[in-house]
């Protein structure tokens, strides 16, 4: 019981925080904002990947042979970077660009 009570107080603490987070993000003038949220959103996809690459490789090669599984790894990695680069080759934040064309209807 005393196990449940620390995950809930500690899940609700993480929840409040975020929300606080964001919040105080949007006291900032827009001119910040946009400067600062795409670093925000980059760290926390990093930092994501960061933590679940070192656990999920080395299990999975507890499993199985290490070529297919870092061959995976691999191709992954330059698949999204191919398909990054596609995109934002694209991207543009207004409506109506002279320099970027749409690439959808």
């Amino acid at each position: 019981m005393k196990l449940i009570l620390w995950i809930i107080v500690f899940s609700v603490i993480g929840s409040v925080g975020s929300v606080s987070g964001a919040a105080l993000l949007l006291m900032f003038p827009e001119g910040v904002r946009k400067t600062v949220v795409p670093v925000l959103v980059s760290y926390a996809t990093g930092t994501l990947l960061g933590a679940a690459f070192p656990g999920m490789i080395p299990h999975a090669l507890e499993h199985t042979q290490a070529l297919p599984i870092l061959a995976t790894v691999l191709a992954g990695i330059i698949l999204f970077f191919i398909l990054e680069k596609l995109v934002l080759w694209r991207h543009c934040h207004t409506e109506k660009c002279e320099v970027h064309t749409t690439a959808g209807l």
